[in-house]
């Protein structure tokens, strides 16, 4: 386990560290992703289609500065368990980013995703980003209310009810 850049404790005791994914983690994202419910895979990738190797070795391949994903891990039974990500990417390293969030379903309404996603805006501020991004679905309560509590602007997608966008300017 590398050392997080970030230590919270949540309610019930339990420590979870928050560090920027890497290479070596694609065994940590596989068990996390496919450990997701279908609801929360369907609300992070707007699908219900399971992420491919490649995929998830894609995911893990972030450099650092164009885009950055946090991970959120634990330990259990003395083994590292990932249980939520946060991530930005921009496109030709631009001043948008573009942002996800998923959050393992027993650590959902935790305060996890929250801690992430200020942990993620930050990372965005020091990088010179200066719009923050997303997409998601709009039944999905839970993130458009963590979302505006963090200062985001929503707007349903136009023409297409069942999406919600959120933006923040830095």
């Amino acid at each position: 386990m590398r050392d997080p850049i970030e230590t919270w404790t949540a309610a019930d005791g339990t420590t979870v560290a928050i560090r920027p994914i890497a290479v070596d983690d694609f065994e940590l994202e596989l068990a996390f992703t496919q450990g997701l419910s279908r609801v929360s895979g369907y609300r992070r990738l707007l699908s219900s289609r399971r992420l491919s190797r490649a995929e998830i070795e894609r995911l893990v391949r972030v450099d650092g500065d164009c885009e950055v994903a946090l991970i959120a891990t634990t330990r259990h039974s003395g083994r590292e368990r990932q249980v939520g990500v946060a991530r930005f990417v921009r496109e030709g390293c631009g001043e948008t980013a573009e942002i996800a969030l998923v959050v393992a379903d027993a650590w959902q309404g935790r305060g996890l995703g929250r801690r992430l996603l200020r942990g993620l805006i930050a990372s965005a501020r020091r990088r010179g980003v200066r719009r923050l991004v997303g997409t998601t679905l709009s039944d999905n309560v839970a993130m458009l209310a963590l979302a505006r509590a963090l200062g985001f602007e929503t707007a349903m997608e136009r023409g297409l009810a069942m999406l919600t966008n959120v933006s923040m300017r830095l």
